[in-house]
């Protein structure tokens, strides 16, 4: 919403994704003196052409959730017809921008969920965009773990054969008590359990919804925000715990923010061919509870790990090299020095708790 933004850049934001409200002119301004980037849905030839070389567009976000909505649309109606004619337009509204703009990427963003029947379908558009990008809102009062997240992401990135940026929209809100909604709003340890999970699967962006506003409150949904109110005017109510907890998962997304940050370097370099294995400890729900990535520097590798799941686990990481030094990278940016064993290390992870680890191996005889 218009007069957020520099406290949306001031908590770590690249970018904002606006109320469809908005035309560009009316936010330009602020959106440069803030320094964010634009995600703009449906914009207009005049706002294409208008903008086309302007740098504080990110992209031209078009359909939304088109496999499920248009799946869900075509069910009421018995059409048939519905989803090949959509995707058809989706085509040519696509074609008609790049011909006012070739500079800026264009997509659609789907559902985690695939329509029965219908995966073909959730293919066509996830991989139709410039971008992959789909939302996922997993952490339900009966969820036990991100294995859904972690399958969504990597069919994605996969049928796009890693050659497309791979944008996922993650939960930052709970639904009002009129939307009777199961969905929970994250604590900041699960937003930042379901990022990096995400990350070490195959996501290059993060997209967190929803900045809490009236807009947001009209949808039934409470949002975050540094000083989300108890209501706006009319609007639905939150309760004294909402406001707590959205306020908290605010402070929260700003220093995951920050942690991203930190850790772009590595985030950006290449996975490591070295191999090693992973170890828990604790009856699972799921066959690989804890999802790994390692990343290697010069001569410093960082590992990121994630556990899906909502229980703790002992774990261990064992090499086929002697570890000179392991330090834990902490959220706050302080680091925590563990003691390797030879060629592994331990470690915990609470439920949905991540591990970023710093590794240094000794060097062999002959390198």
């Amino acid at each position: 919403m218009a007069g957020s933004f520099h406290a949306i850049k001031d908590a770590g934001f690249n970018c904002v994704h606006t109320w469809e409200g908005y035309g560009i002119g009316d936010i330009i301004g602020e959106l440069r003196s803030a320094n964010l980037q634009l995600i703009k849905h449906w914009p207009t030839d005049a706002e294409v052409s208008g903008y086309a070389a302007d740098p504080n567009i990110l992209a031209w976000y078009l359909d939304e959730e088109p496999a499920a909505q248009i799946y869900l649309d075509a069910q009421r109606s018995g059409d048939s017809t519905l989803m090949g004619r959509r995707y058809q337009e989706f085509l040519s509204r696509f074609s008609a921008i790049k011909a006012l703009d070739a500079r800026h990427p264009i997509f659609s963003l789907g559902t985690a969920w695939i329509p029965p029947d219908s995966r073909e379908w959730w293919e066509r558009w996830s991989t139709a965009g410039d971008i992959t990008a789909h939302d996922d809102y997993s952490l339900l009062s009966t969820t036990t773990d991100f294995e859904s997240l972690t399958k969504a992401v990597q069919l994605a990135v996969a049928i796009n054969r890693e050659e497309k940026p791979m944008w996922l929209t993650l939960q930052a809100f709970t639904g009002t008590s009129e939307r009777k909604s199961e969905l929970l709003m994250p604590s900041p340890e699960e937003l930042r359990g379901m990022a990096f999970t995400s990350v070490i699967h195959g996501a290059t962006g993060l997209i967190f919804f929803a900045l809490d506003s009236r807009v947001t409150r009209e949808g039934l949904v409470i949002g975050i925000a540094p000083d989300t109110p108890t209501a706006y005017e009319a609007y639905a109510q939150a309760t004294p715990t909402e406001v707590r907890q959205s306020r908290a998962l605010w402070a929260g997304a700003a220093a995951l923010n920050a942690e991203l940050n930190r850790l772009t370097p590595e985030l950006l370099s290449p996975t490591s061919v070295v191999s090693y294995r992973v170890y828990y400890s604790g009856e699972s729900y799921t066959r690989s509870p804890i999802r790994t990535m390692l990343k290697v520097r010069g001569s410093r590798y960082t590992l990121l790990a994630a556990n899906i799941e909502r229980q703790a686990f002992g774990v261990r990481f064992e090499f086929a090299r002697d570890i000179a030094s392991v330090r834990r990278l902490n959220p706050d940016g302080s680091r925590t020095l563990l003691r390797p064993q030879g060629q592994m290390f331990s470690d915990s992870l609470g439920q949905f708790g991540v591990g970023v680890y710093e590794i240094r191996f000794r060097h062999r005889p002959h390198e």
